[in-house]
């Protein structure tokens, strides 16, 4: 994609923001209700289907760089989650619904025994634990263990949720359950469990990048603007240091952002933890910083900051925390012996 193509897309999206972002809006969506006005001005855009346009207008890198846009401005709507089930179907050549909002969905520790199940008919049973927009969902992707034990990609429709509940950022999170359901389609993939984990690991390691971006942007005006023994508090070294160490941890979480996927955004299980492991560390530090930072204004529901630093928190422990993908990450090179460190790095 040229640079006035992306360009445009992210206008678009400050656009909307400036129009359809209300505080009104936001209220309202925190609690786990959804933004249908902001979300069908996305879709009159052509922002929700932006990765379904012709290769040659469009590569992962914009893509990504449109989902940390939207994270940036804190916009409670599953753009991310969206992508996330349109590429797994994508690379497994499965159908990619065309109705409704499609997400994706894991089991509470994403253990094999956990998956839900085929039977001989093709009827899906199990349950997925704390689905992103959940009950918003039309279609969710998942991951299901085939009746001789083979790992299975699987998109249904998504029921009514068993379990309702919120993340800490007020979206929507909820227990999706089968029971002899019909799916709409399911292919054998080897190691689809893992697949689903590391597209979205990946996914809310962009996510977090863009946040920081949005809280660092924030800070900076604010250190530019509070005044403190007459002059501006960013003028004074400590807070000086604090906003370069903010920044650092920004840079560091976008690097690693794109790390986790490579030029046809393909992304695996070494890709998504390196990427998660340490864009969830940057979420913790720098969220930290950026409060510590504004003092009491920051803590505030009347400052907007507490819209990046909840989703922050929210993100880094969903599909793995920064734990879980450290010791993945340590185990597999463990596994593999210290020949195979150098190849596996430099493949990247």
């Amino acid at each position: 994609m040229s640079h006035d193509i992306r360009d445009m897309m992210l206008r678009t999206v400050d656009r909307l923001v400036a129009v359809e972002a209300t505080r009104q809006m936001r209220s309202d969506a925190d609690g786990g209700g959804f933004p249908d006005r902001l979300w069908q001005a996305m879709e009159a855009a052509g922002l929700t289907d932006a990765d379904a346009i012709d290769d040659e207008m469009t590569d992962a890198a914009d893509m990504q760089a449109l989902v940390r846009h939207t994270a940036r401005h804190a916009l409670p709507v599953p753009l991310a989650e969206v992508m996330a089930a349109r590429r797994l179907l994508k690379a497994a050549g499965m159908a990619v619904p065309t109705q409704g909002i499609t997400g994706i969905g894991t089991t509470a520790r994403d253990h094999v025994d956990d998956l839900p199940r085929l039977d001989d008919a093709g009827r899906v049973t199990g349950r997925l634990h704390r689905v992103p927009f959940g009950r918003h969902l039309g279609q969710v992707v998942f991951a299901a263990t085939g009746p001789d034990g083979t790992a299975h990609l699987v998109v249904a429709e998504a029921p009514a949720p068993a379990d309702t509940d919120i993340n800490l950022a007020g979206e929507a999170r909820d227990d999706l359950a089968f029971e002899a359901a019909s799916v709409v389609e399911t292919r054998p993939v080897a190691d689809a469990a893992d697949q689903v984990m590391a597209m979205g690991a990946a996914f809310r390691a962009v996510q977090i990048a863009g946040a920081l971006s949005g809280a660092l942007g924030q800070t900076v005006a604010y250190a530019g603007e509070r005044e403190q023994f007459g002059r501006p508090i960013g003028k004074f070294q400590a807070v000086q240091h604090m906003l370069a160490v903010l920044a650092a941890e920004t840079a560091a979480a976008s690097a690693a952002a794109d790390l986790g996927f490579d030029d046809a955004g393909r992304t695996d299980t070494l890709r998504a933890a390196l990427a998660k492991s340490r864009a969830g560390q940057a979420a913790t530090d720098g969220a930290a910083l950026a409060h510590q930072i504004m003092g009491a204004m920051g803590f505030t529901r009347e400052h907007s900051l507490h819209y990046q630093t909840r989703r922050l928190w929210s993100w880094r422990d969903e599909f793995g925390s920064d734990a879980l993908w450290q010791a993945r990450l340590g185990t597999d090179i463990v596994r593999a012996g210290g020949d195979a460190l150098w190849p596996m790095l430099s493949r990247l």
